[in-house]
């Protein structure tokens, strides 16, 4: 039981709906493992108690986290059955609307942090062309230098500045050098390229909007659609709302996971295929019929990986064959084969897109292709 020190009602309209005609402000206080603890709530309610006088309080039930009693509630604000349902909602999303604004805050914070680190790294590789030859004497005779001349008074010799030294030592940075027809066995060094990484960065950024979209859209839509459809109640679609965030969180979790893990090395040690038959439908009395490809590769550590393949999409069962070298790129999801010096085709390592081997980019996204 907690203890109400202070309360006011206001009234704001008398035809407002149900529990919405007064804002109501409360404090309090409860003991909670021999301490104590202050509240304060804030909210619309249609409750007219009168006004406490001074001194005077009233009992109350407090509910609040046994592990962190700072947070707290009174009974009739946590009750669901008395709370209503857009009060329900708020309840669900707040947490999420807390969580998004860290996020952003603290994404905001180490993009910042990055900006500043990368202005430094420029200044302090910037050239500095600020030497003269002041106070300095010729490398041929000896003898002390006018300042900022160009040739040895005494004995003719020319003079180059530092700045000027390494103005005419600089070079523009090379460009890549990509590899032309025909390509030697071996895995590419492109995996890690700057092009690449950012692919990379952007992959992950990608996939992680995925997560809160496909979270968030059900979460939100079920308990929206059970407030408006009269046939469906509102208990169960909030409940149907979140299992079905639930499960695309840890689906949509477990897939940047596994874009996180390092690469891995092995050999196509077999290939089988098999022709398999599924009914798509309940209300369809005939199956229908595929052939399921897998390739099985061993990789260096023992363990058996396999590229499960249906129907006409078997890429990588026509591409590689046993015996062959393969890099598995998780942040793709693709695989590199080591030796392409006798292929014809080169499949994209960004997006998966099939492309002739005397390509240095691929066709469709323009990354680096792994030759």
């Amino acid at each position: 039981m907690g203890t109400v020190d202070s309360y006011e009602s206001r009234l704001d309209n008398r035809s407002a709906g149900q529990n919405r005609s007064r804002t109501i402000s409360k404090g309090y206080y409860f003991t909670a493992n021999a301490k104590q603890y202050p509240g304060y709530v804030i909210y619309v309610s249609d409750e007219a108690w009168p006004r406490l006088a001074k001194g005077e309080t009233r009992t109350e039930l407090i509910r609040y986290l046994s592990f962190f009693p700072y947070i707290n509630k009174p009974n009739a604000l946590s009750d669901f059955d008395e709370m209503g349902a857009l009060a329900i909602m708020y309840h669900l999303l707040a947490p999420l609307a807390y969580l998004f604004l860290l996020l952003l805050v603290s994404g905001t914070v180490k993009r910042q942090k990055k900006t500043n680190r990368r202005w430094v790294k420029q200044a302090s590789h910037h050239p500095v062309n600020v030497r003269s030859n002041a106070h300095m004497f010729c490398t041929n005779c000896g003898e002390a230098l006018v300042k900022d001349a160009v040739f040895c008074t005494h004995c003719g010799t020319r003079i180059v500045s530092a700045g000027a030294d390494r103005n005419s030592q600089a070079q523009s940075a090379p460009e890549p050098d990509f590899p032309g027809f025909p390509v030697r066995a071996g895995f590419s060094g492109y995996c890690n390229h700057p092009e690449i990484l950012e692919a990379a960065r952007k992959n992950r950024k990608t996939g992680i909007g995925c997560l809160w979209v496909l979270t968030l859209v059900p979460l939100i839509g079920f308990p929206v659609a059970g407030l408006l459809v009269e046939d469906l109640p509102f208990t169960e679609a909030v409940v149907i709302g979140v299992g079905i965030a639930l499960v695309m969180f840890i689906v949509n979790l477990f897939a940047l996971r596994r874009a996180s893990r390092p690469m891995w090395e092995g050999v196509v040690e077999d290939k089988t295929r098999k022709e398999r038959s599924e009914r798509r439908s309940s209300e369809d009395s005939s199956d229908t019929t595929y052939i399921e490809y897998m390739t099985v590769i061993r990789t260096q550590d023992g363990k058996k990986k396999e590229i499960v393949e249906k129907g006409s999409r078997n890429y990588m069962y026509d591409y590689l064959a046993v015996g062959d070298r393969v890099r598995y790129h998780p942040a793709f999801g693709t695989y590199e084969k080591y030796d392409k010096s006798k292929d014809r085709i080169i499949y994209c390592n960004v997006c998966s897109m099939m492309n002739p081997i005397k390509n240095d980019r691929c066709k469709r996204c323009d990354n680096l292709l792994f030759k």
